[in-house]
């Protein structure tokens, strides 16, 4: 056979592994490995150097997958078919968090309940308008903004088990061992009776650009990109999202319609959501009545909910401080406050400016559109 006929019996097999995977898991296996046969087949047919490389780390990603299908046909049945100990560390089978327990973001809140939740709960009617339910969404912007949290009310909202995946629950040292532990939670999040959200904190450190990383760093962006694009089959009913404070370091397949195809920036929170914050972290300390929220809100412009926080605990700890020496107990002051403030600046500055020189070296419109739009003033 030719390239063009291993390339198109490669993607029928895969079609068809994906659709038996969970009915039928020895023939989606057998059907993986198929596919994977063909990639290599390709690879040896073809003269581009960068279609050979891109088959090959396809196959190897199908391998690995077909060897986490091997691994649960075994074990069906029986009491180790459950999760290894790394992966049920990642997962929050019933999370307690809420869109309303999270201040301000109503614009990111209301895009992941258009792009991910309502999706999930009546697929029938996305698909009657002609929309495709499954893929994911890509959370970006400065730390400490609250990508995270956002992640877990997500779950909360869609009722569905939450796995928190950082990129060092993933990455090994020894060859094959990464793409076998993002087969194996793929796998754990298929058996979620209810469905799953697979969060991936620290995005770039998994989904790097493949042209500036090496084989070993291929290998497993190639096993992601496998296992993601079955997400969104009728009988799967998992939901990615995944949050970066380096958008312009994923790879752009990862960035494609179907995977995360849509990207939400989550900027610093607005007045009204700061004075929230403020709120909230004075809630069981001792403040003084002349504590003026409102006024600390528009000093605090461009700070993360972080930086929030550190600055109540910078304030807390002058009176606390001052009673350790003189034991002689006071309430958190104004005063204390704006001390604190002469000492803090928004550490989301630094990242704006770093944000918009990637920009320029490796332009990207969408991301530039949605920076730009909260940038700070360099006025």
């Amino acid at each position: 056979m030719n390239e063009t006929d291993l390339i198109n019996n490669a993607k029928h097999y895969i079609v068809q592994g994906q659709q038996l995977e969970r009915k039928e898991p020895e023939v989606a296996r057998k059907s993986f490995l198929a596919a994977a046969h063909m990639l290599v087949n390709a690879s040896k047919s073809t003269t581009v150097t960068e279609s050979k490389q891109r088959y090959v780390d396809v196959a190897n990603a199908l391998y690995w997958r077909a060897h986490a299908i091997e691994g649960s046909v075994v074990e069906e049945g029986s009491s180790d078919s459950e999760p290894d100990e790394r992966i049920k560390s990642m997962l929050i089978a019933k999370p307690g968090t809420r869109f309303k327990d999270i201040a301000g973001l109503s614009d990111v809140k209301d895009e992941i309940k258009l792009k991910i939740i309502e999706p999930f709960k009546h697929p029938e009617i996305f698909k009657k308008y002609g929309k495709r339910v499954g893929g994911g969404v890509l959370m970006f912007g400065p730390p400490g903004c609250g990508k995270s949290l956002l992640a877990e009310a997500t779950a909360g909202e869609a009722d569905v088990a939450f796995f928190n995946v950082k990129a060092s629950d993933l990455k090994s040292k020894f060859v094959g061992e990464t793409e076998r532990n993002i087969a194996a939670l793929f796998k754990a999040a298929r058996g979620q009776p209810n469905g799953a959200i697979i969060f991936f904190d620290e995005f770039e450190a998994l989904g790097g650009e493949r042209g500036t990383a090496g084989a070993h760093d291929r290998n497993f962006v190639s096993q992601l990109l496998t296992e993601m694009d079955s997400v969104g089959n009728k009988d799967q009913k998992i939901l990615l999202i995944a949050a970066t404070n380096l958008p312009w370091n994923v790879d752009l397949a990862l960035r494609r319609e179907g995977r995360f195809g849509v990207t939400v920036f989550v900027p610093p929170p607005d007045a009204e959501a700061r004075e929230h914050i403020l709120q909230l972290h004075l809630r069981d300390k001792p403040a003084a009545k002349d504590i003026d929220l409102h006024q600390l809100a528009g000093r605090t412009d461009g700070f993360s909910g972080a930086d929030i926080k550190a600055l109540c605990e910078s304030a807390t700890d002058i009176p606390l401080k001052e009673y350790l020496a003189t034991k002689r107990a006071r309430d958190i002051t104004m005063e204390d406050f704006k001390t604190a403030l002469s000492k803090r600046v928004a550490t989301t500055q630094p990242w704006f400016g770093l944000a918009i020189r990637n920009l320029k070296q490796c332009p990207d419109d969408e991301l530039a559109k949605q920076i730009l739009a909260h940038a700070p003033s360099t006025d």
